[in-house]
């Protein structure tokens, strides 16, 4: 089975951000559980990586340490990762608990969530309901403060140093 990488175009928006509003690309790749390994698609000007695995889905949390971590560690090697619970709206909803159920499964808890992050090194984990909106733009805010402070953390390691050494 061939891979056909699912990338949308950069999506280009801005986010309020201490006092001024930088702008963002965002790139979807969509990553799909069907293959092992996704390949690398654009990670050379990556400032932030969101990896969002949807809290009604254990599969999908349990991919992220052996399949998403590596990935993102190997290609975007000291990057912020933000972890991203997403459809936090279907912890309640019937249908999906009930499915859960069947599989003798149940919703990632939030403590669940959190305890992966700091096993994966994540900056943070955050949960949003793109449904109902609830918390989008506190996530794409905090990925905009994680950037811009490794960004100034990267260029602070790189400043040349004053004064002379002598090996």
């Amino acid at each position: 089975q061939v891979y056909v990488p699912t990338v949308s175009p950069p999506y280009t928006a801005s986010f309020q951000v201490g006092d001024k509003p930088p702008p963002i690309h965002l790139w979807d790749t969509a990553g799909q559980e069907d293959y092992d390994r996704p390949p690398p698609l654009s990670y050379s000007a990556t400032q932030v990586v969101l990896t969002p695995p949807d809290v009604t889905s254990p599969n999908s949390y349990d991919n992220v340490p052996p399949k998403w971590y590596p990935e993102v560690n190997h290609f975007c090697k000291g990057v912020p990762v933000l972890l991203v619970g997403c459809k936090t709206d279907l912890r309640r909803d019937r249908g999906v608990l009930r499915k859960l159920q069947e599989g003798r499964l149940e919703p990632i808890s939030y403590k669940q969530a959190k305890a992966m992050a700091r096993q994966v090194h994540a900056v943070s984990y955050l949960e949003c309901s793109a449904r109902y909106r609830e918390n989008v733009g506190d996530i794409f805010a905090e990925a905009c403060r994680a950037a811009l402070s490794a960004g100034r953390q990267s260029q602070r390691r790189r400043r040349p140093r004053r004064g002379c050494v002598i090996c």
